[in-house]
């Protein structure tokens, strides 16, 4: 029995005659060493060696197969193609937690030239499942290796992009290339987060432009983030929304008033936007509203907007298209409303108004039906 940081292993018998697998994994080397934190507690890291051959990929799918993981712990995985936050994000939460960093090196077994360095730690929550954060350092940036952090992502219960500074081809081929990834049979993970750099609109347009699968769950964070500290706070509150219970309560217009405010100010944070509020489609009342300044009048806008919502129905119906109305917008002058009925609540309906000239409309789209999933 061997035992690794993904779980103990169970040997995969191989049949009398049998061909031979197109890779072996195996690990044969585990040390660890002891070293003192700040505050004098004793901190572990272990460290242990993955000898393979054939694809590194398909070694780490074989490798995690065999693991077997407690069912209190959820596993998140960080993509960092530049190392700008993640290594010190697994650092930090270990120095805090007490819990050792544990590393596992993939090698090729013919060159014993490392690929990837694979880093986990283990965030203990009261109450609540401890989460288990990876990360995939590699040591080259083209070829198969690329797919190791994929084989660790489709894994995970979320998986976490950080766009460091990066030149626009890198961005492009690397969302091409995770595009790809989330179609593929072997992925099961369930919510996708990017995390930007500030005012970095053009990404989030491409992200959005995307064709992704429908069950998966795409955010996307285009906050300052200035350290360790505000990138695992992202983290953790984008993994709380996800876990948000989706089953609605007795009453289906009933709202989380504190889950709406958490909606409506990440609709505020995109640029371009100057008010994002909820409404009744039935009466026109406001529900919950933000704006920037108070020349922007929401409760004006949500009781012009509830009767053109009803017209544009009453049109889809009449036409006869498929499906149910997803959006529409009214422009005029400078000022334009994007509008999106809520499909679980067919009598409430979210807006946007925004400035025409600054405004993402695409990015905005993108988050406006963000914001619908996470009101559940």
């Amino acid at each position: 029995m061997l035992k690794s940081l993904f779980g103990e292993l169970v040997p995969s018998p191989l049949k009398p005659g049998g061909p031979m697998p197109e890779f072996a994994a195996t690990a044969v080397l585990e040390s660890t060493d002891t070293r003192v934190a700040d505050d004098g507690r004793m901190l572990e890291r272990h460290h242990q060696d993955l000898f393979f051959s054939g694809s590194p990929a398909a070694a780490m799918r074989e490798h995690l197969a065999q693991a077997r993981n407690a069912d209190d712990v959820r596993t998140i995985t960080l993509l960092d193609p530049v190392r700008l936050w993640a290594p010190g994000v697994i650092k930090a939460l270990s120095d805090a937690t007490g819990q050792p960093v544990e590393r596992l090196h993939l090698r090729e077994q013919a060159t014993l030239s490392i690929l990837a360095t694979l880093e986990r730690t283990i965030v203990p929550r009261r109450g609540d499942a401890s989460l288990k954060i990876y990360h995939a350092d590699l040591r080259v940036s083209d070829g198969e290796s690329l797919s190791i952090p994929f084989a660790l992502m489709e894994r995970s219960q979320m998986a976490a992009v950080i766009v460091g500074p990066m030149v626009p081809g890198e961005v492009e081929a690397m969302l091409v290339a995770l595009q790809r990834a989330v179609g593929e049979p072997t992925w099961k993970c369930e919510s996708l987060l990017f995390l930007l750099p500030p005012s970095a609109l053009w990404i989030a347009s491409k992200i959005a432009a995307l064709d992704w699968p429908p069950a998966l769950h795409v955010e996307v964070i285009d906050e300052p983030l200035t350290g360790t500290s505000s990138v695992w706070n992202a983290l953790l509150a984008a993994w709380d929304r996800q876990q948000t219970p989706q089953e609605q309560a007795a009453d289906p217009a009933a709202i989380d008033a504190r889950n709406v405010a958490r909606q409506l100010r990440m609709l505020m944070m995109t640029d371009g936007v100057q008010g994002a509020a909820l409404a009744d489609a039935t009466d026109g009342d406001l529900l919950a509203g933000e704006s920037r300044d108070n020349a922007v009048d929401l409760k004006r806008a949500a009781a012009a907007l509830a009767p053109v919502l009803r017209a544009h129905r009453k049109a889809h119906e009449d036409m006869g298209m498929a499906g149910s109305l997803e959006e529409f917008s009214v422009a005029s002058g400078t000022a334009h409303h994007l509008v999106r009925p809520l499909a679980r609540r067919p009598h409430q309906f979210l807006f946007a108004r925004i400035e025409r000239q600054h405004a993402n409309l695409a990015l905005l789209r993108f988050k406006l039906a963000e914001a619908e999933r996470g009101l559940g």
